[in-house]
């Protein structure tokens, strides 16, 4: 097939897994990019947005879903390093009104390594739509709700509060929003196209996701869910995720385009290509055009294992049992193979993927427009080109 893009000499296998995937794994419309020692030698696009009936390009925008988290995270640690917060204060040091309902002690280190107490908000909580996923009802409502166990004690993937808790941080120590932030001192500086809050003049770059079965992954693990048992942890959750609009918005309906574009959701809506993701993990690595994000300390702290000896609070057969987290970014893991033990990033929902690993030097992003649910043990897709990469250089 034709692909759009180019990879430099001796990393020719990850172009050749690329197209593999394609003709082999069911790949729609997908780009990859790694930057290696701060260079970019592989920046390629290929397939299809059917959808919009146009091919995908390296300049197509994807939501990345829940790789924004390693962009949240960037900022949290790039406002600790300067001094404006602290990692290991109470939440409530910035948010006053965090403190109610026995979470005055949840620190950000406990919320950024998603064992805060608040992976959603309550079944019953009284919240609509979008409500449930960003803006002020959504920020109430945290206030008011008491942890689900105690901070601390154990871990659950938090897929949306994360960014509603950590933007609300944000928000009220720098006086601007969390995507703003981004916005000033990570995309602009480093020339990203990745946006936490896509600017309505670019809503036409976006390619639609294309599901399996028309299913996004909460629909259809409410679907093949079994009822776990009344008053578990897992009933708490599957009772909170049938309650959440579905994962994308209409792509025939403008209005719905917007909503879920344009606002602020700092854990899963950020919009990007693989190239931007790339840039940003090579930029945490080392210098890119004059600019890093952490220093080398800050990263080191970033990374260590924050989980690893914390129950996982999460049923059998999806994604959980095997993940771990450093402050914000997932650590090597089935659920995230990387590249090798000292792999950092994080994964998103239907298969897109932005990570580095400082042992090789190596930053890659993927993004795709075919949607799969991942479950434990990654997507196949990354093992092919991550596989490829291993063998490069």
């Amino acid at each position: 097939m034709d692909l759009d893009g180019f990879a430099a000499p001796g990393f020719d296998p990850v172009a050749r897994a690329f197209e593999r995937n394609f003709d082999e794994l069911g790949e729609i419309g997908a780009s990859v990019a790694v930057y290696h020692e701060g260079r970019l030698v592989v920046d390629l696009a290929g397939g299809t947005d059917p959808v919009r009936g146009r091919p995908f390009t390296r300049g197509s925008l994807m939501r990345v879903a829940s790789c924004t988290k390693g962009a949240t995270a960037t900022c949290v640690l790039m406002l600790a390093e300067a001094g404006v917060l602290d990692v290991d204060e109470p939440v409530a040091r910035y948010w006053r009104e965090f403190a109610q309902a026995g979470k005055a002690e949840i620190t950000l280190r406990s919320v950024l390594s998603h064992q805060a107490g608040l992976p959603y908000p309550d079944p019953d909580a009284g919240l609509a739509g979008l409500d449930q996923l960003a803006g002020p009802a959504l920020l109430r409502r945290l206030e008011r709700q008491a942890p689900w166990w105690p901070p601390g004690t154990a871990f659950a993937y938090h897929p949306v509060t994360y960014g509603a808790i950590l933007g609300e941080v944000v928000r009220r120590a720098t006086g601007t929003t969390l995507g703003a932030w981004f916005a000033e001192h990570v995309a602009a500086p480093l020339g990203l196209e990745f946006w936490i809050g896509l600017p309505e003049a670019l809503e036409d770059r976006v390619a639609p996701p294309v599901w399996a079965e028309g299913d996004d992954s909460w629909a259809g693990e409410l679907a093949r869910t079994p009822a776990p048992p009344a008053g578990s942890y897992a009933a708490r959750r599957l009772a909170a995720i049938a309650n959440l609009p579905p994962m994308d918005p209409d792509p025939d309906d403008p209005a719905s385009l917007r909503a879920y574009h344009g606002v602020e959701m700092p854990a899963a809506n950020g919009i990007a290509n693989a190239r931007s993701l790339a840039r940003m993990y090579a930029a945490l690595l080392g210098e890119i055009d004059g600019v890093r994000l952490l220093s080398p300390g800050t990263l080191a702290a970033a990374t260590a294992p924050q989980t690893d000896g914390l129950p996982a609070l999460v049923e059998s057969g999806t994604a959980g049992l095997d993940i771990r987290f450093g402050l914000g970014y997932q650590l090597a893991s089935p659920s995230m193979p990387g590249l090798g033990a000292a792999s950092f990033g994080h994964t998103g929902a239907g298969g897109r993927l932005g990570l580095a690993d400082p042992d090789l030097g190596v930053a890659f992003g993927y993004v795709c427009n075919s949607m799969r649910d991942i479950g434990s043990g990654g997507d196949p897709r990354w093992a092919t080109l991550l596989t490829a990469l291993a063998r490069s250089g």
